[in-house]
């Protein structure tokens, strides 16, 4: 076992961290699924409104690849079906009703090709995704290695540990399944720290690395750059050990796994702690319904997360829901031109570093306007990987693609640079340049 230290970073210091506590939730009033999370598919539905589905069932696949399926993960029935143009589809919703009922699920067996196609069919295959790019993976190359993230250093982001807590012989056979899609090494990534990790730390088929330090040393990218950076033209599958898990319970049920944990977090949560609920359950029910208030509903992280409406739905890789006060028309008392003691900031001119414990009550609000990119060094300071981001989003924005892959833009996803958008003082939100470079590779690729 290798501990690996990161120095730079940040670690945001916010109120409202999950309880270690694990309860079920509500049922759902209705789950969805959003095409939109998955960029590059061509998705063709399989049902129609009306229809009555069964858990495991396939709902759409992707045209491009026709085992990749997606599939219910409730019994009941379809009500809702949105197509924009062309009748691309870009959302079903279904209502549970009646007795649960399981469709039939292809069986993990045979060689590496019959193995992927089994996940396919089975609806699993999003919960891979491929790096470079951050997507899920298109092709059948073999992946190099593939590396599980049992850790999240990410503010207010549910323990992946702790999630999995008493399923042992699931993630067992996860990494089982793992090992025959790779002629290469699987990496599980730790905490250096934690007594309740001794289910992770004592799978067998696996290389444990500890990572300890600030945020972004629980994200996958970090983990690839300290292990095993790729070479060129090689690939990588990434994990989280909730996924691992439910390709487990695959594997030993015969079902599909129609429900994971969700921690709820945030300081304007209604009830701080773990839920297991359905893939993408109603966000009502995971909150438990009743009047919000002004708030922002983070699906993810407040770092690398997506706002959605007290009326949506979890996504289907969601593990964290974050909420916490939009603050719509607050406003300071002379800005910034009074001393800070109750902001949580990077900068020394605001005097939250006195408090280097402290947890701090955050709100949506910007602080601030953008301006042209001004190189103060401010994202350097909490990137650990060997690139310099600043030179990177330049090249991006100047569409110098080649420039910019040698720069490191095959290192990296949103997530990486996502604590450079909060240390940035000109506001600019650097995860959508970098997505917009790694579309323009592969679109020229």
């Amino acid at each position: 076992m290798t501990t690996h230290t990161i120095k730079k970073g940040f670690d945001l210091r916010l109120a409202g961290a999950p309880e270690a506590v694990l309860a079920d939730a509500a049922a759902p009033a209705f789950v969805g699924f959003d095409t939109a999370e998955f960029p590059g598919i061509k998705p063709k539905a399989l049902v129609k409104e009306g229809d009555l589905v069964q858990t495991g069932q396939p709902l759409f696949l992707d045209k491009r690849d026709r085992d990749v399926t997606w599939c219910s993960p409730v019994t009941g029935t379809v009500q809702k079906m949105v197509f924009g143009e062309r009748r691309f589809l870009q959302r079903v919703e279904i209502v549970p009703a009646g007795q649960e009922q399981f469709a039939a699920s292809p069986k993990p067996t045979g060689n590496r090709e019959e193995l992927l196609a089994a996940i396919k069919r089975a609806g699993l295959w999003h919960l891979f995704l491929q790096r470079p790019l951050g997507r899920m993976p298109m092709t059948g190359q073999e992946p190099a290695a593939i590396f599980v993230n049992g850790m999240d250093t990410a503010p207010l982001a549910a323990d992946p540990c702790f999630a999995t807590s008493g399923q042992k012989a699931e993630l067992q056979a996860g990494i089982d399944l793992l090992k025959k899609l790779t002629s290469g090494k699987v990496y599980l990534c730790l905490r250096a720290a934690g007594s309740h990790q001794s289910d992770a730390r004592g799978l067998s088929g696996v290389e444990v690395h500890d990572f300890a330090g600030p945020h972004p040393a629980g994200l996958v990218g970090t983990h690839i750059a300290q292990i095993r950076p790729l070479k060129s033209g090689e690939i990588v599958y990434a994990l989280r050990l909730q996924d691992v898990a439910r390709l487990g319970s695959w594997v030993k049920t015969g079902r599909f796994p129609a429900t994971t944990v969700v921690a709820v977090s945030g300081s304007a949560a209604p009830a701080r702690r773990y839920l297991r609920v359905r893939q993408g359950a109603d966000v009502a029910s995971v909150l438990g319904g009743g009047q919000l208030g002004d708030v922002r509903i983070i699906d993810g992280t407040v770092l690398h997360g997506d706002a959605v409406e007290a009326g949506g739905h979890l996504g289907t890789r969601t593990t964290t829901l974050t909420v916490i006060p939009e603050g719509t028309g607050a406003r300071d008392l002379f800005g910034w031109a009074l001393p800070q003691f109750g902001k949580l900031s990077m900068s020394r001119s605001v005097f939250s570093w006195l408090a280097p414990k402290k947890e701090y009550v955050v709100d949506a609000r910007l602080h601030g306007g953008h301006r042209p990119i001004v190189n103060i060094g401010a994202w350097e300071r909490v990137t650990p990987l060997d690139i310099i981001p600043s030179y990177l989003v330049r090249a991006i924005q100047a569409n110098d693609i080649e420039e910019a892959v040698k720069l490191g833009l095959l290192e990296v996803t949103e997530e990486d640079v996502a604590l450079c958008t909060f240390a940035d003082p000109c506001k600019i939100d650097v995860g959508s340049i970098v997505r917009q470079g790694l579309d323009l590779f592969e679109k020229e690729g």
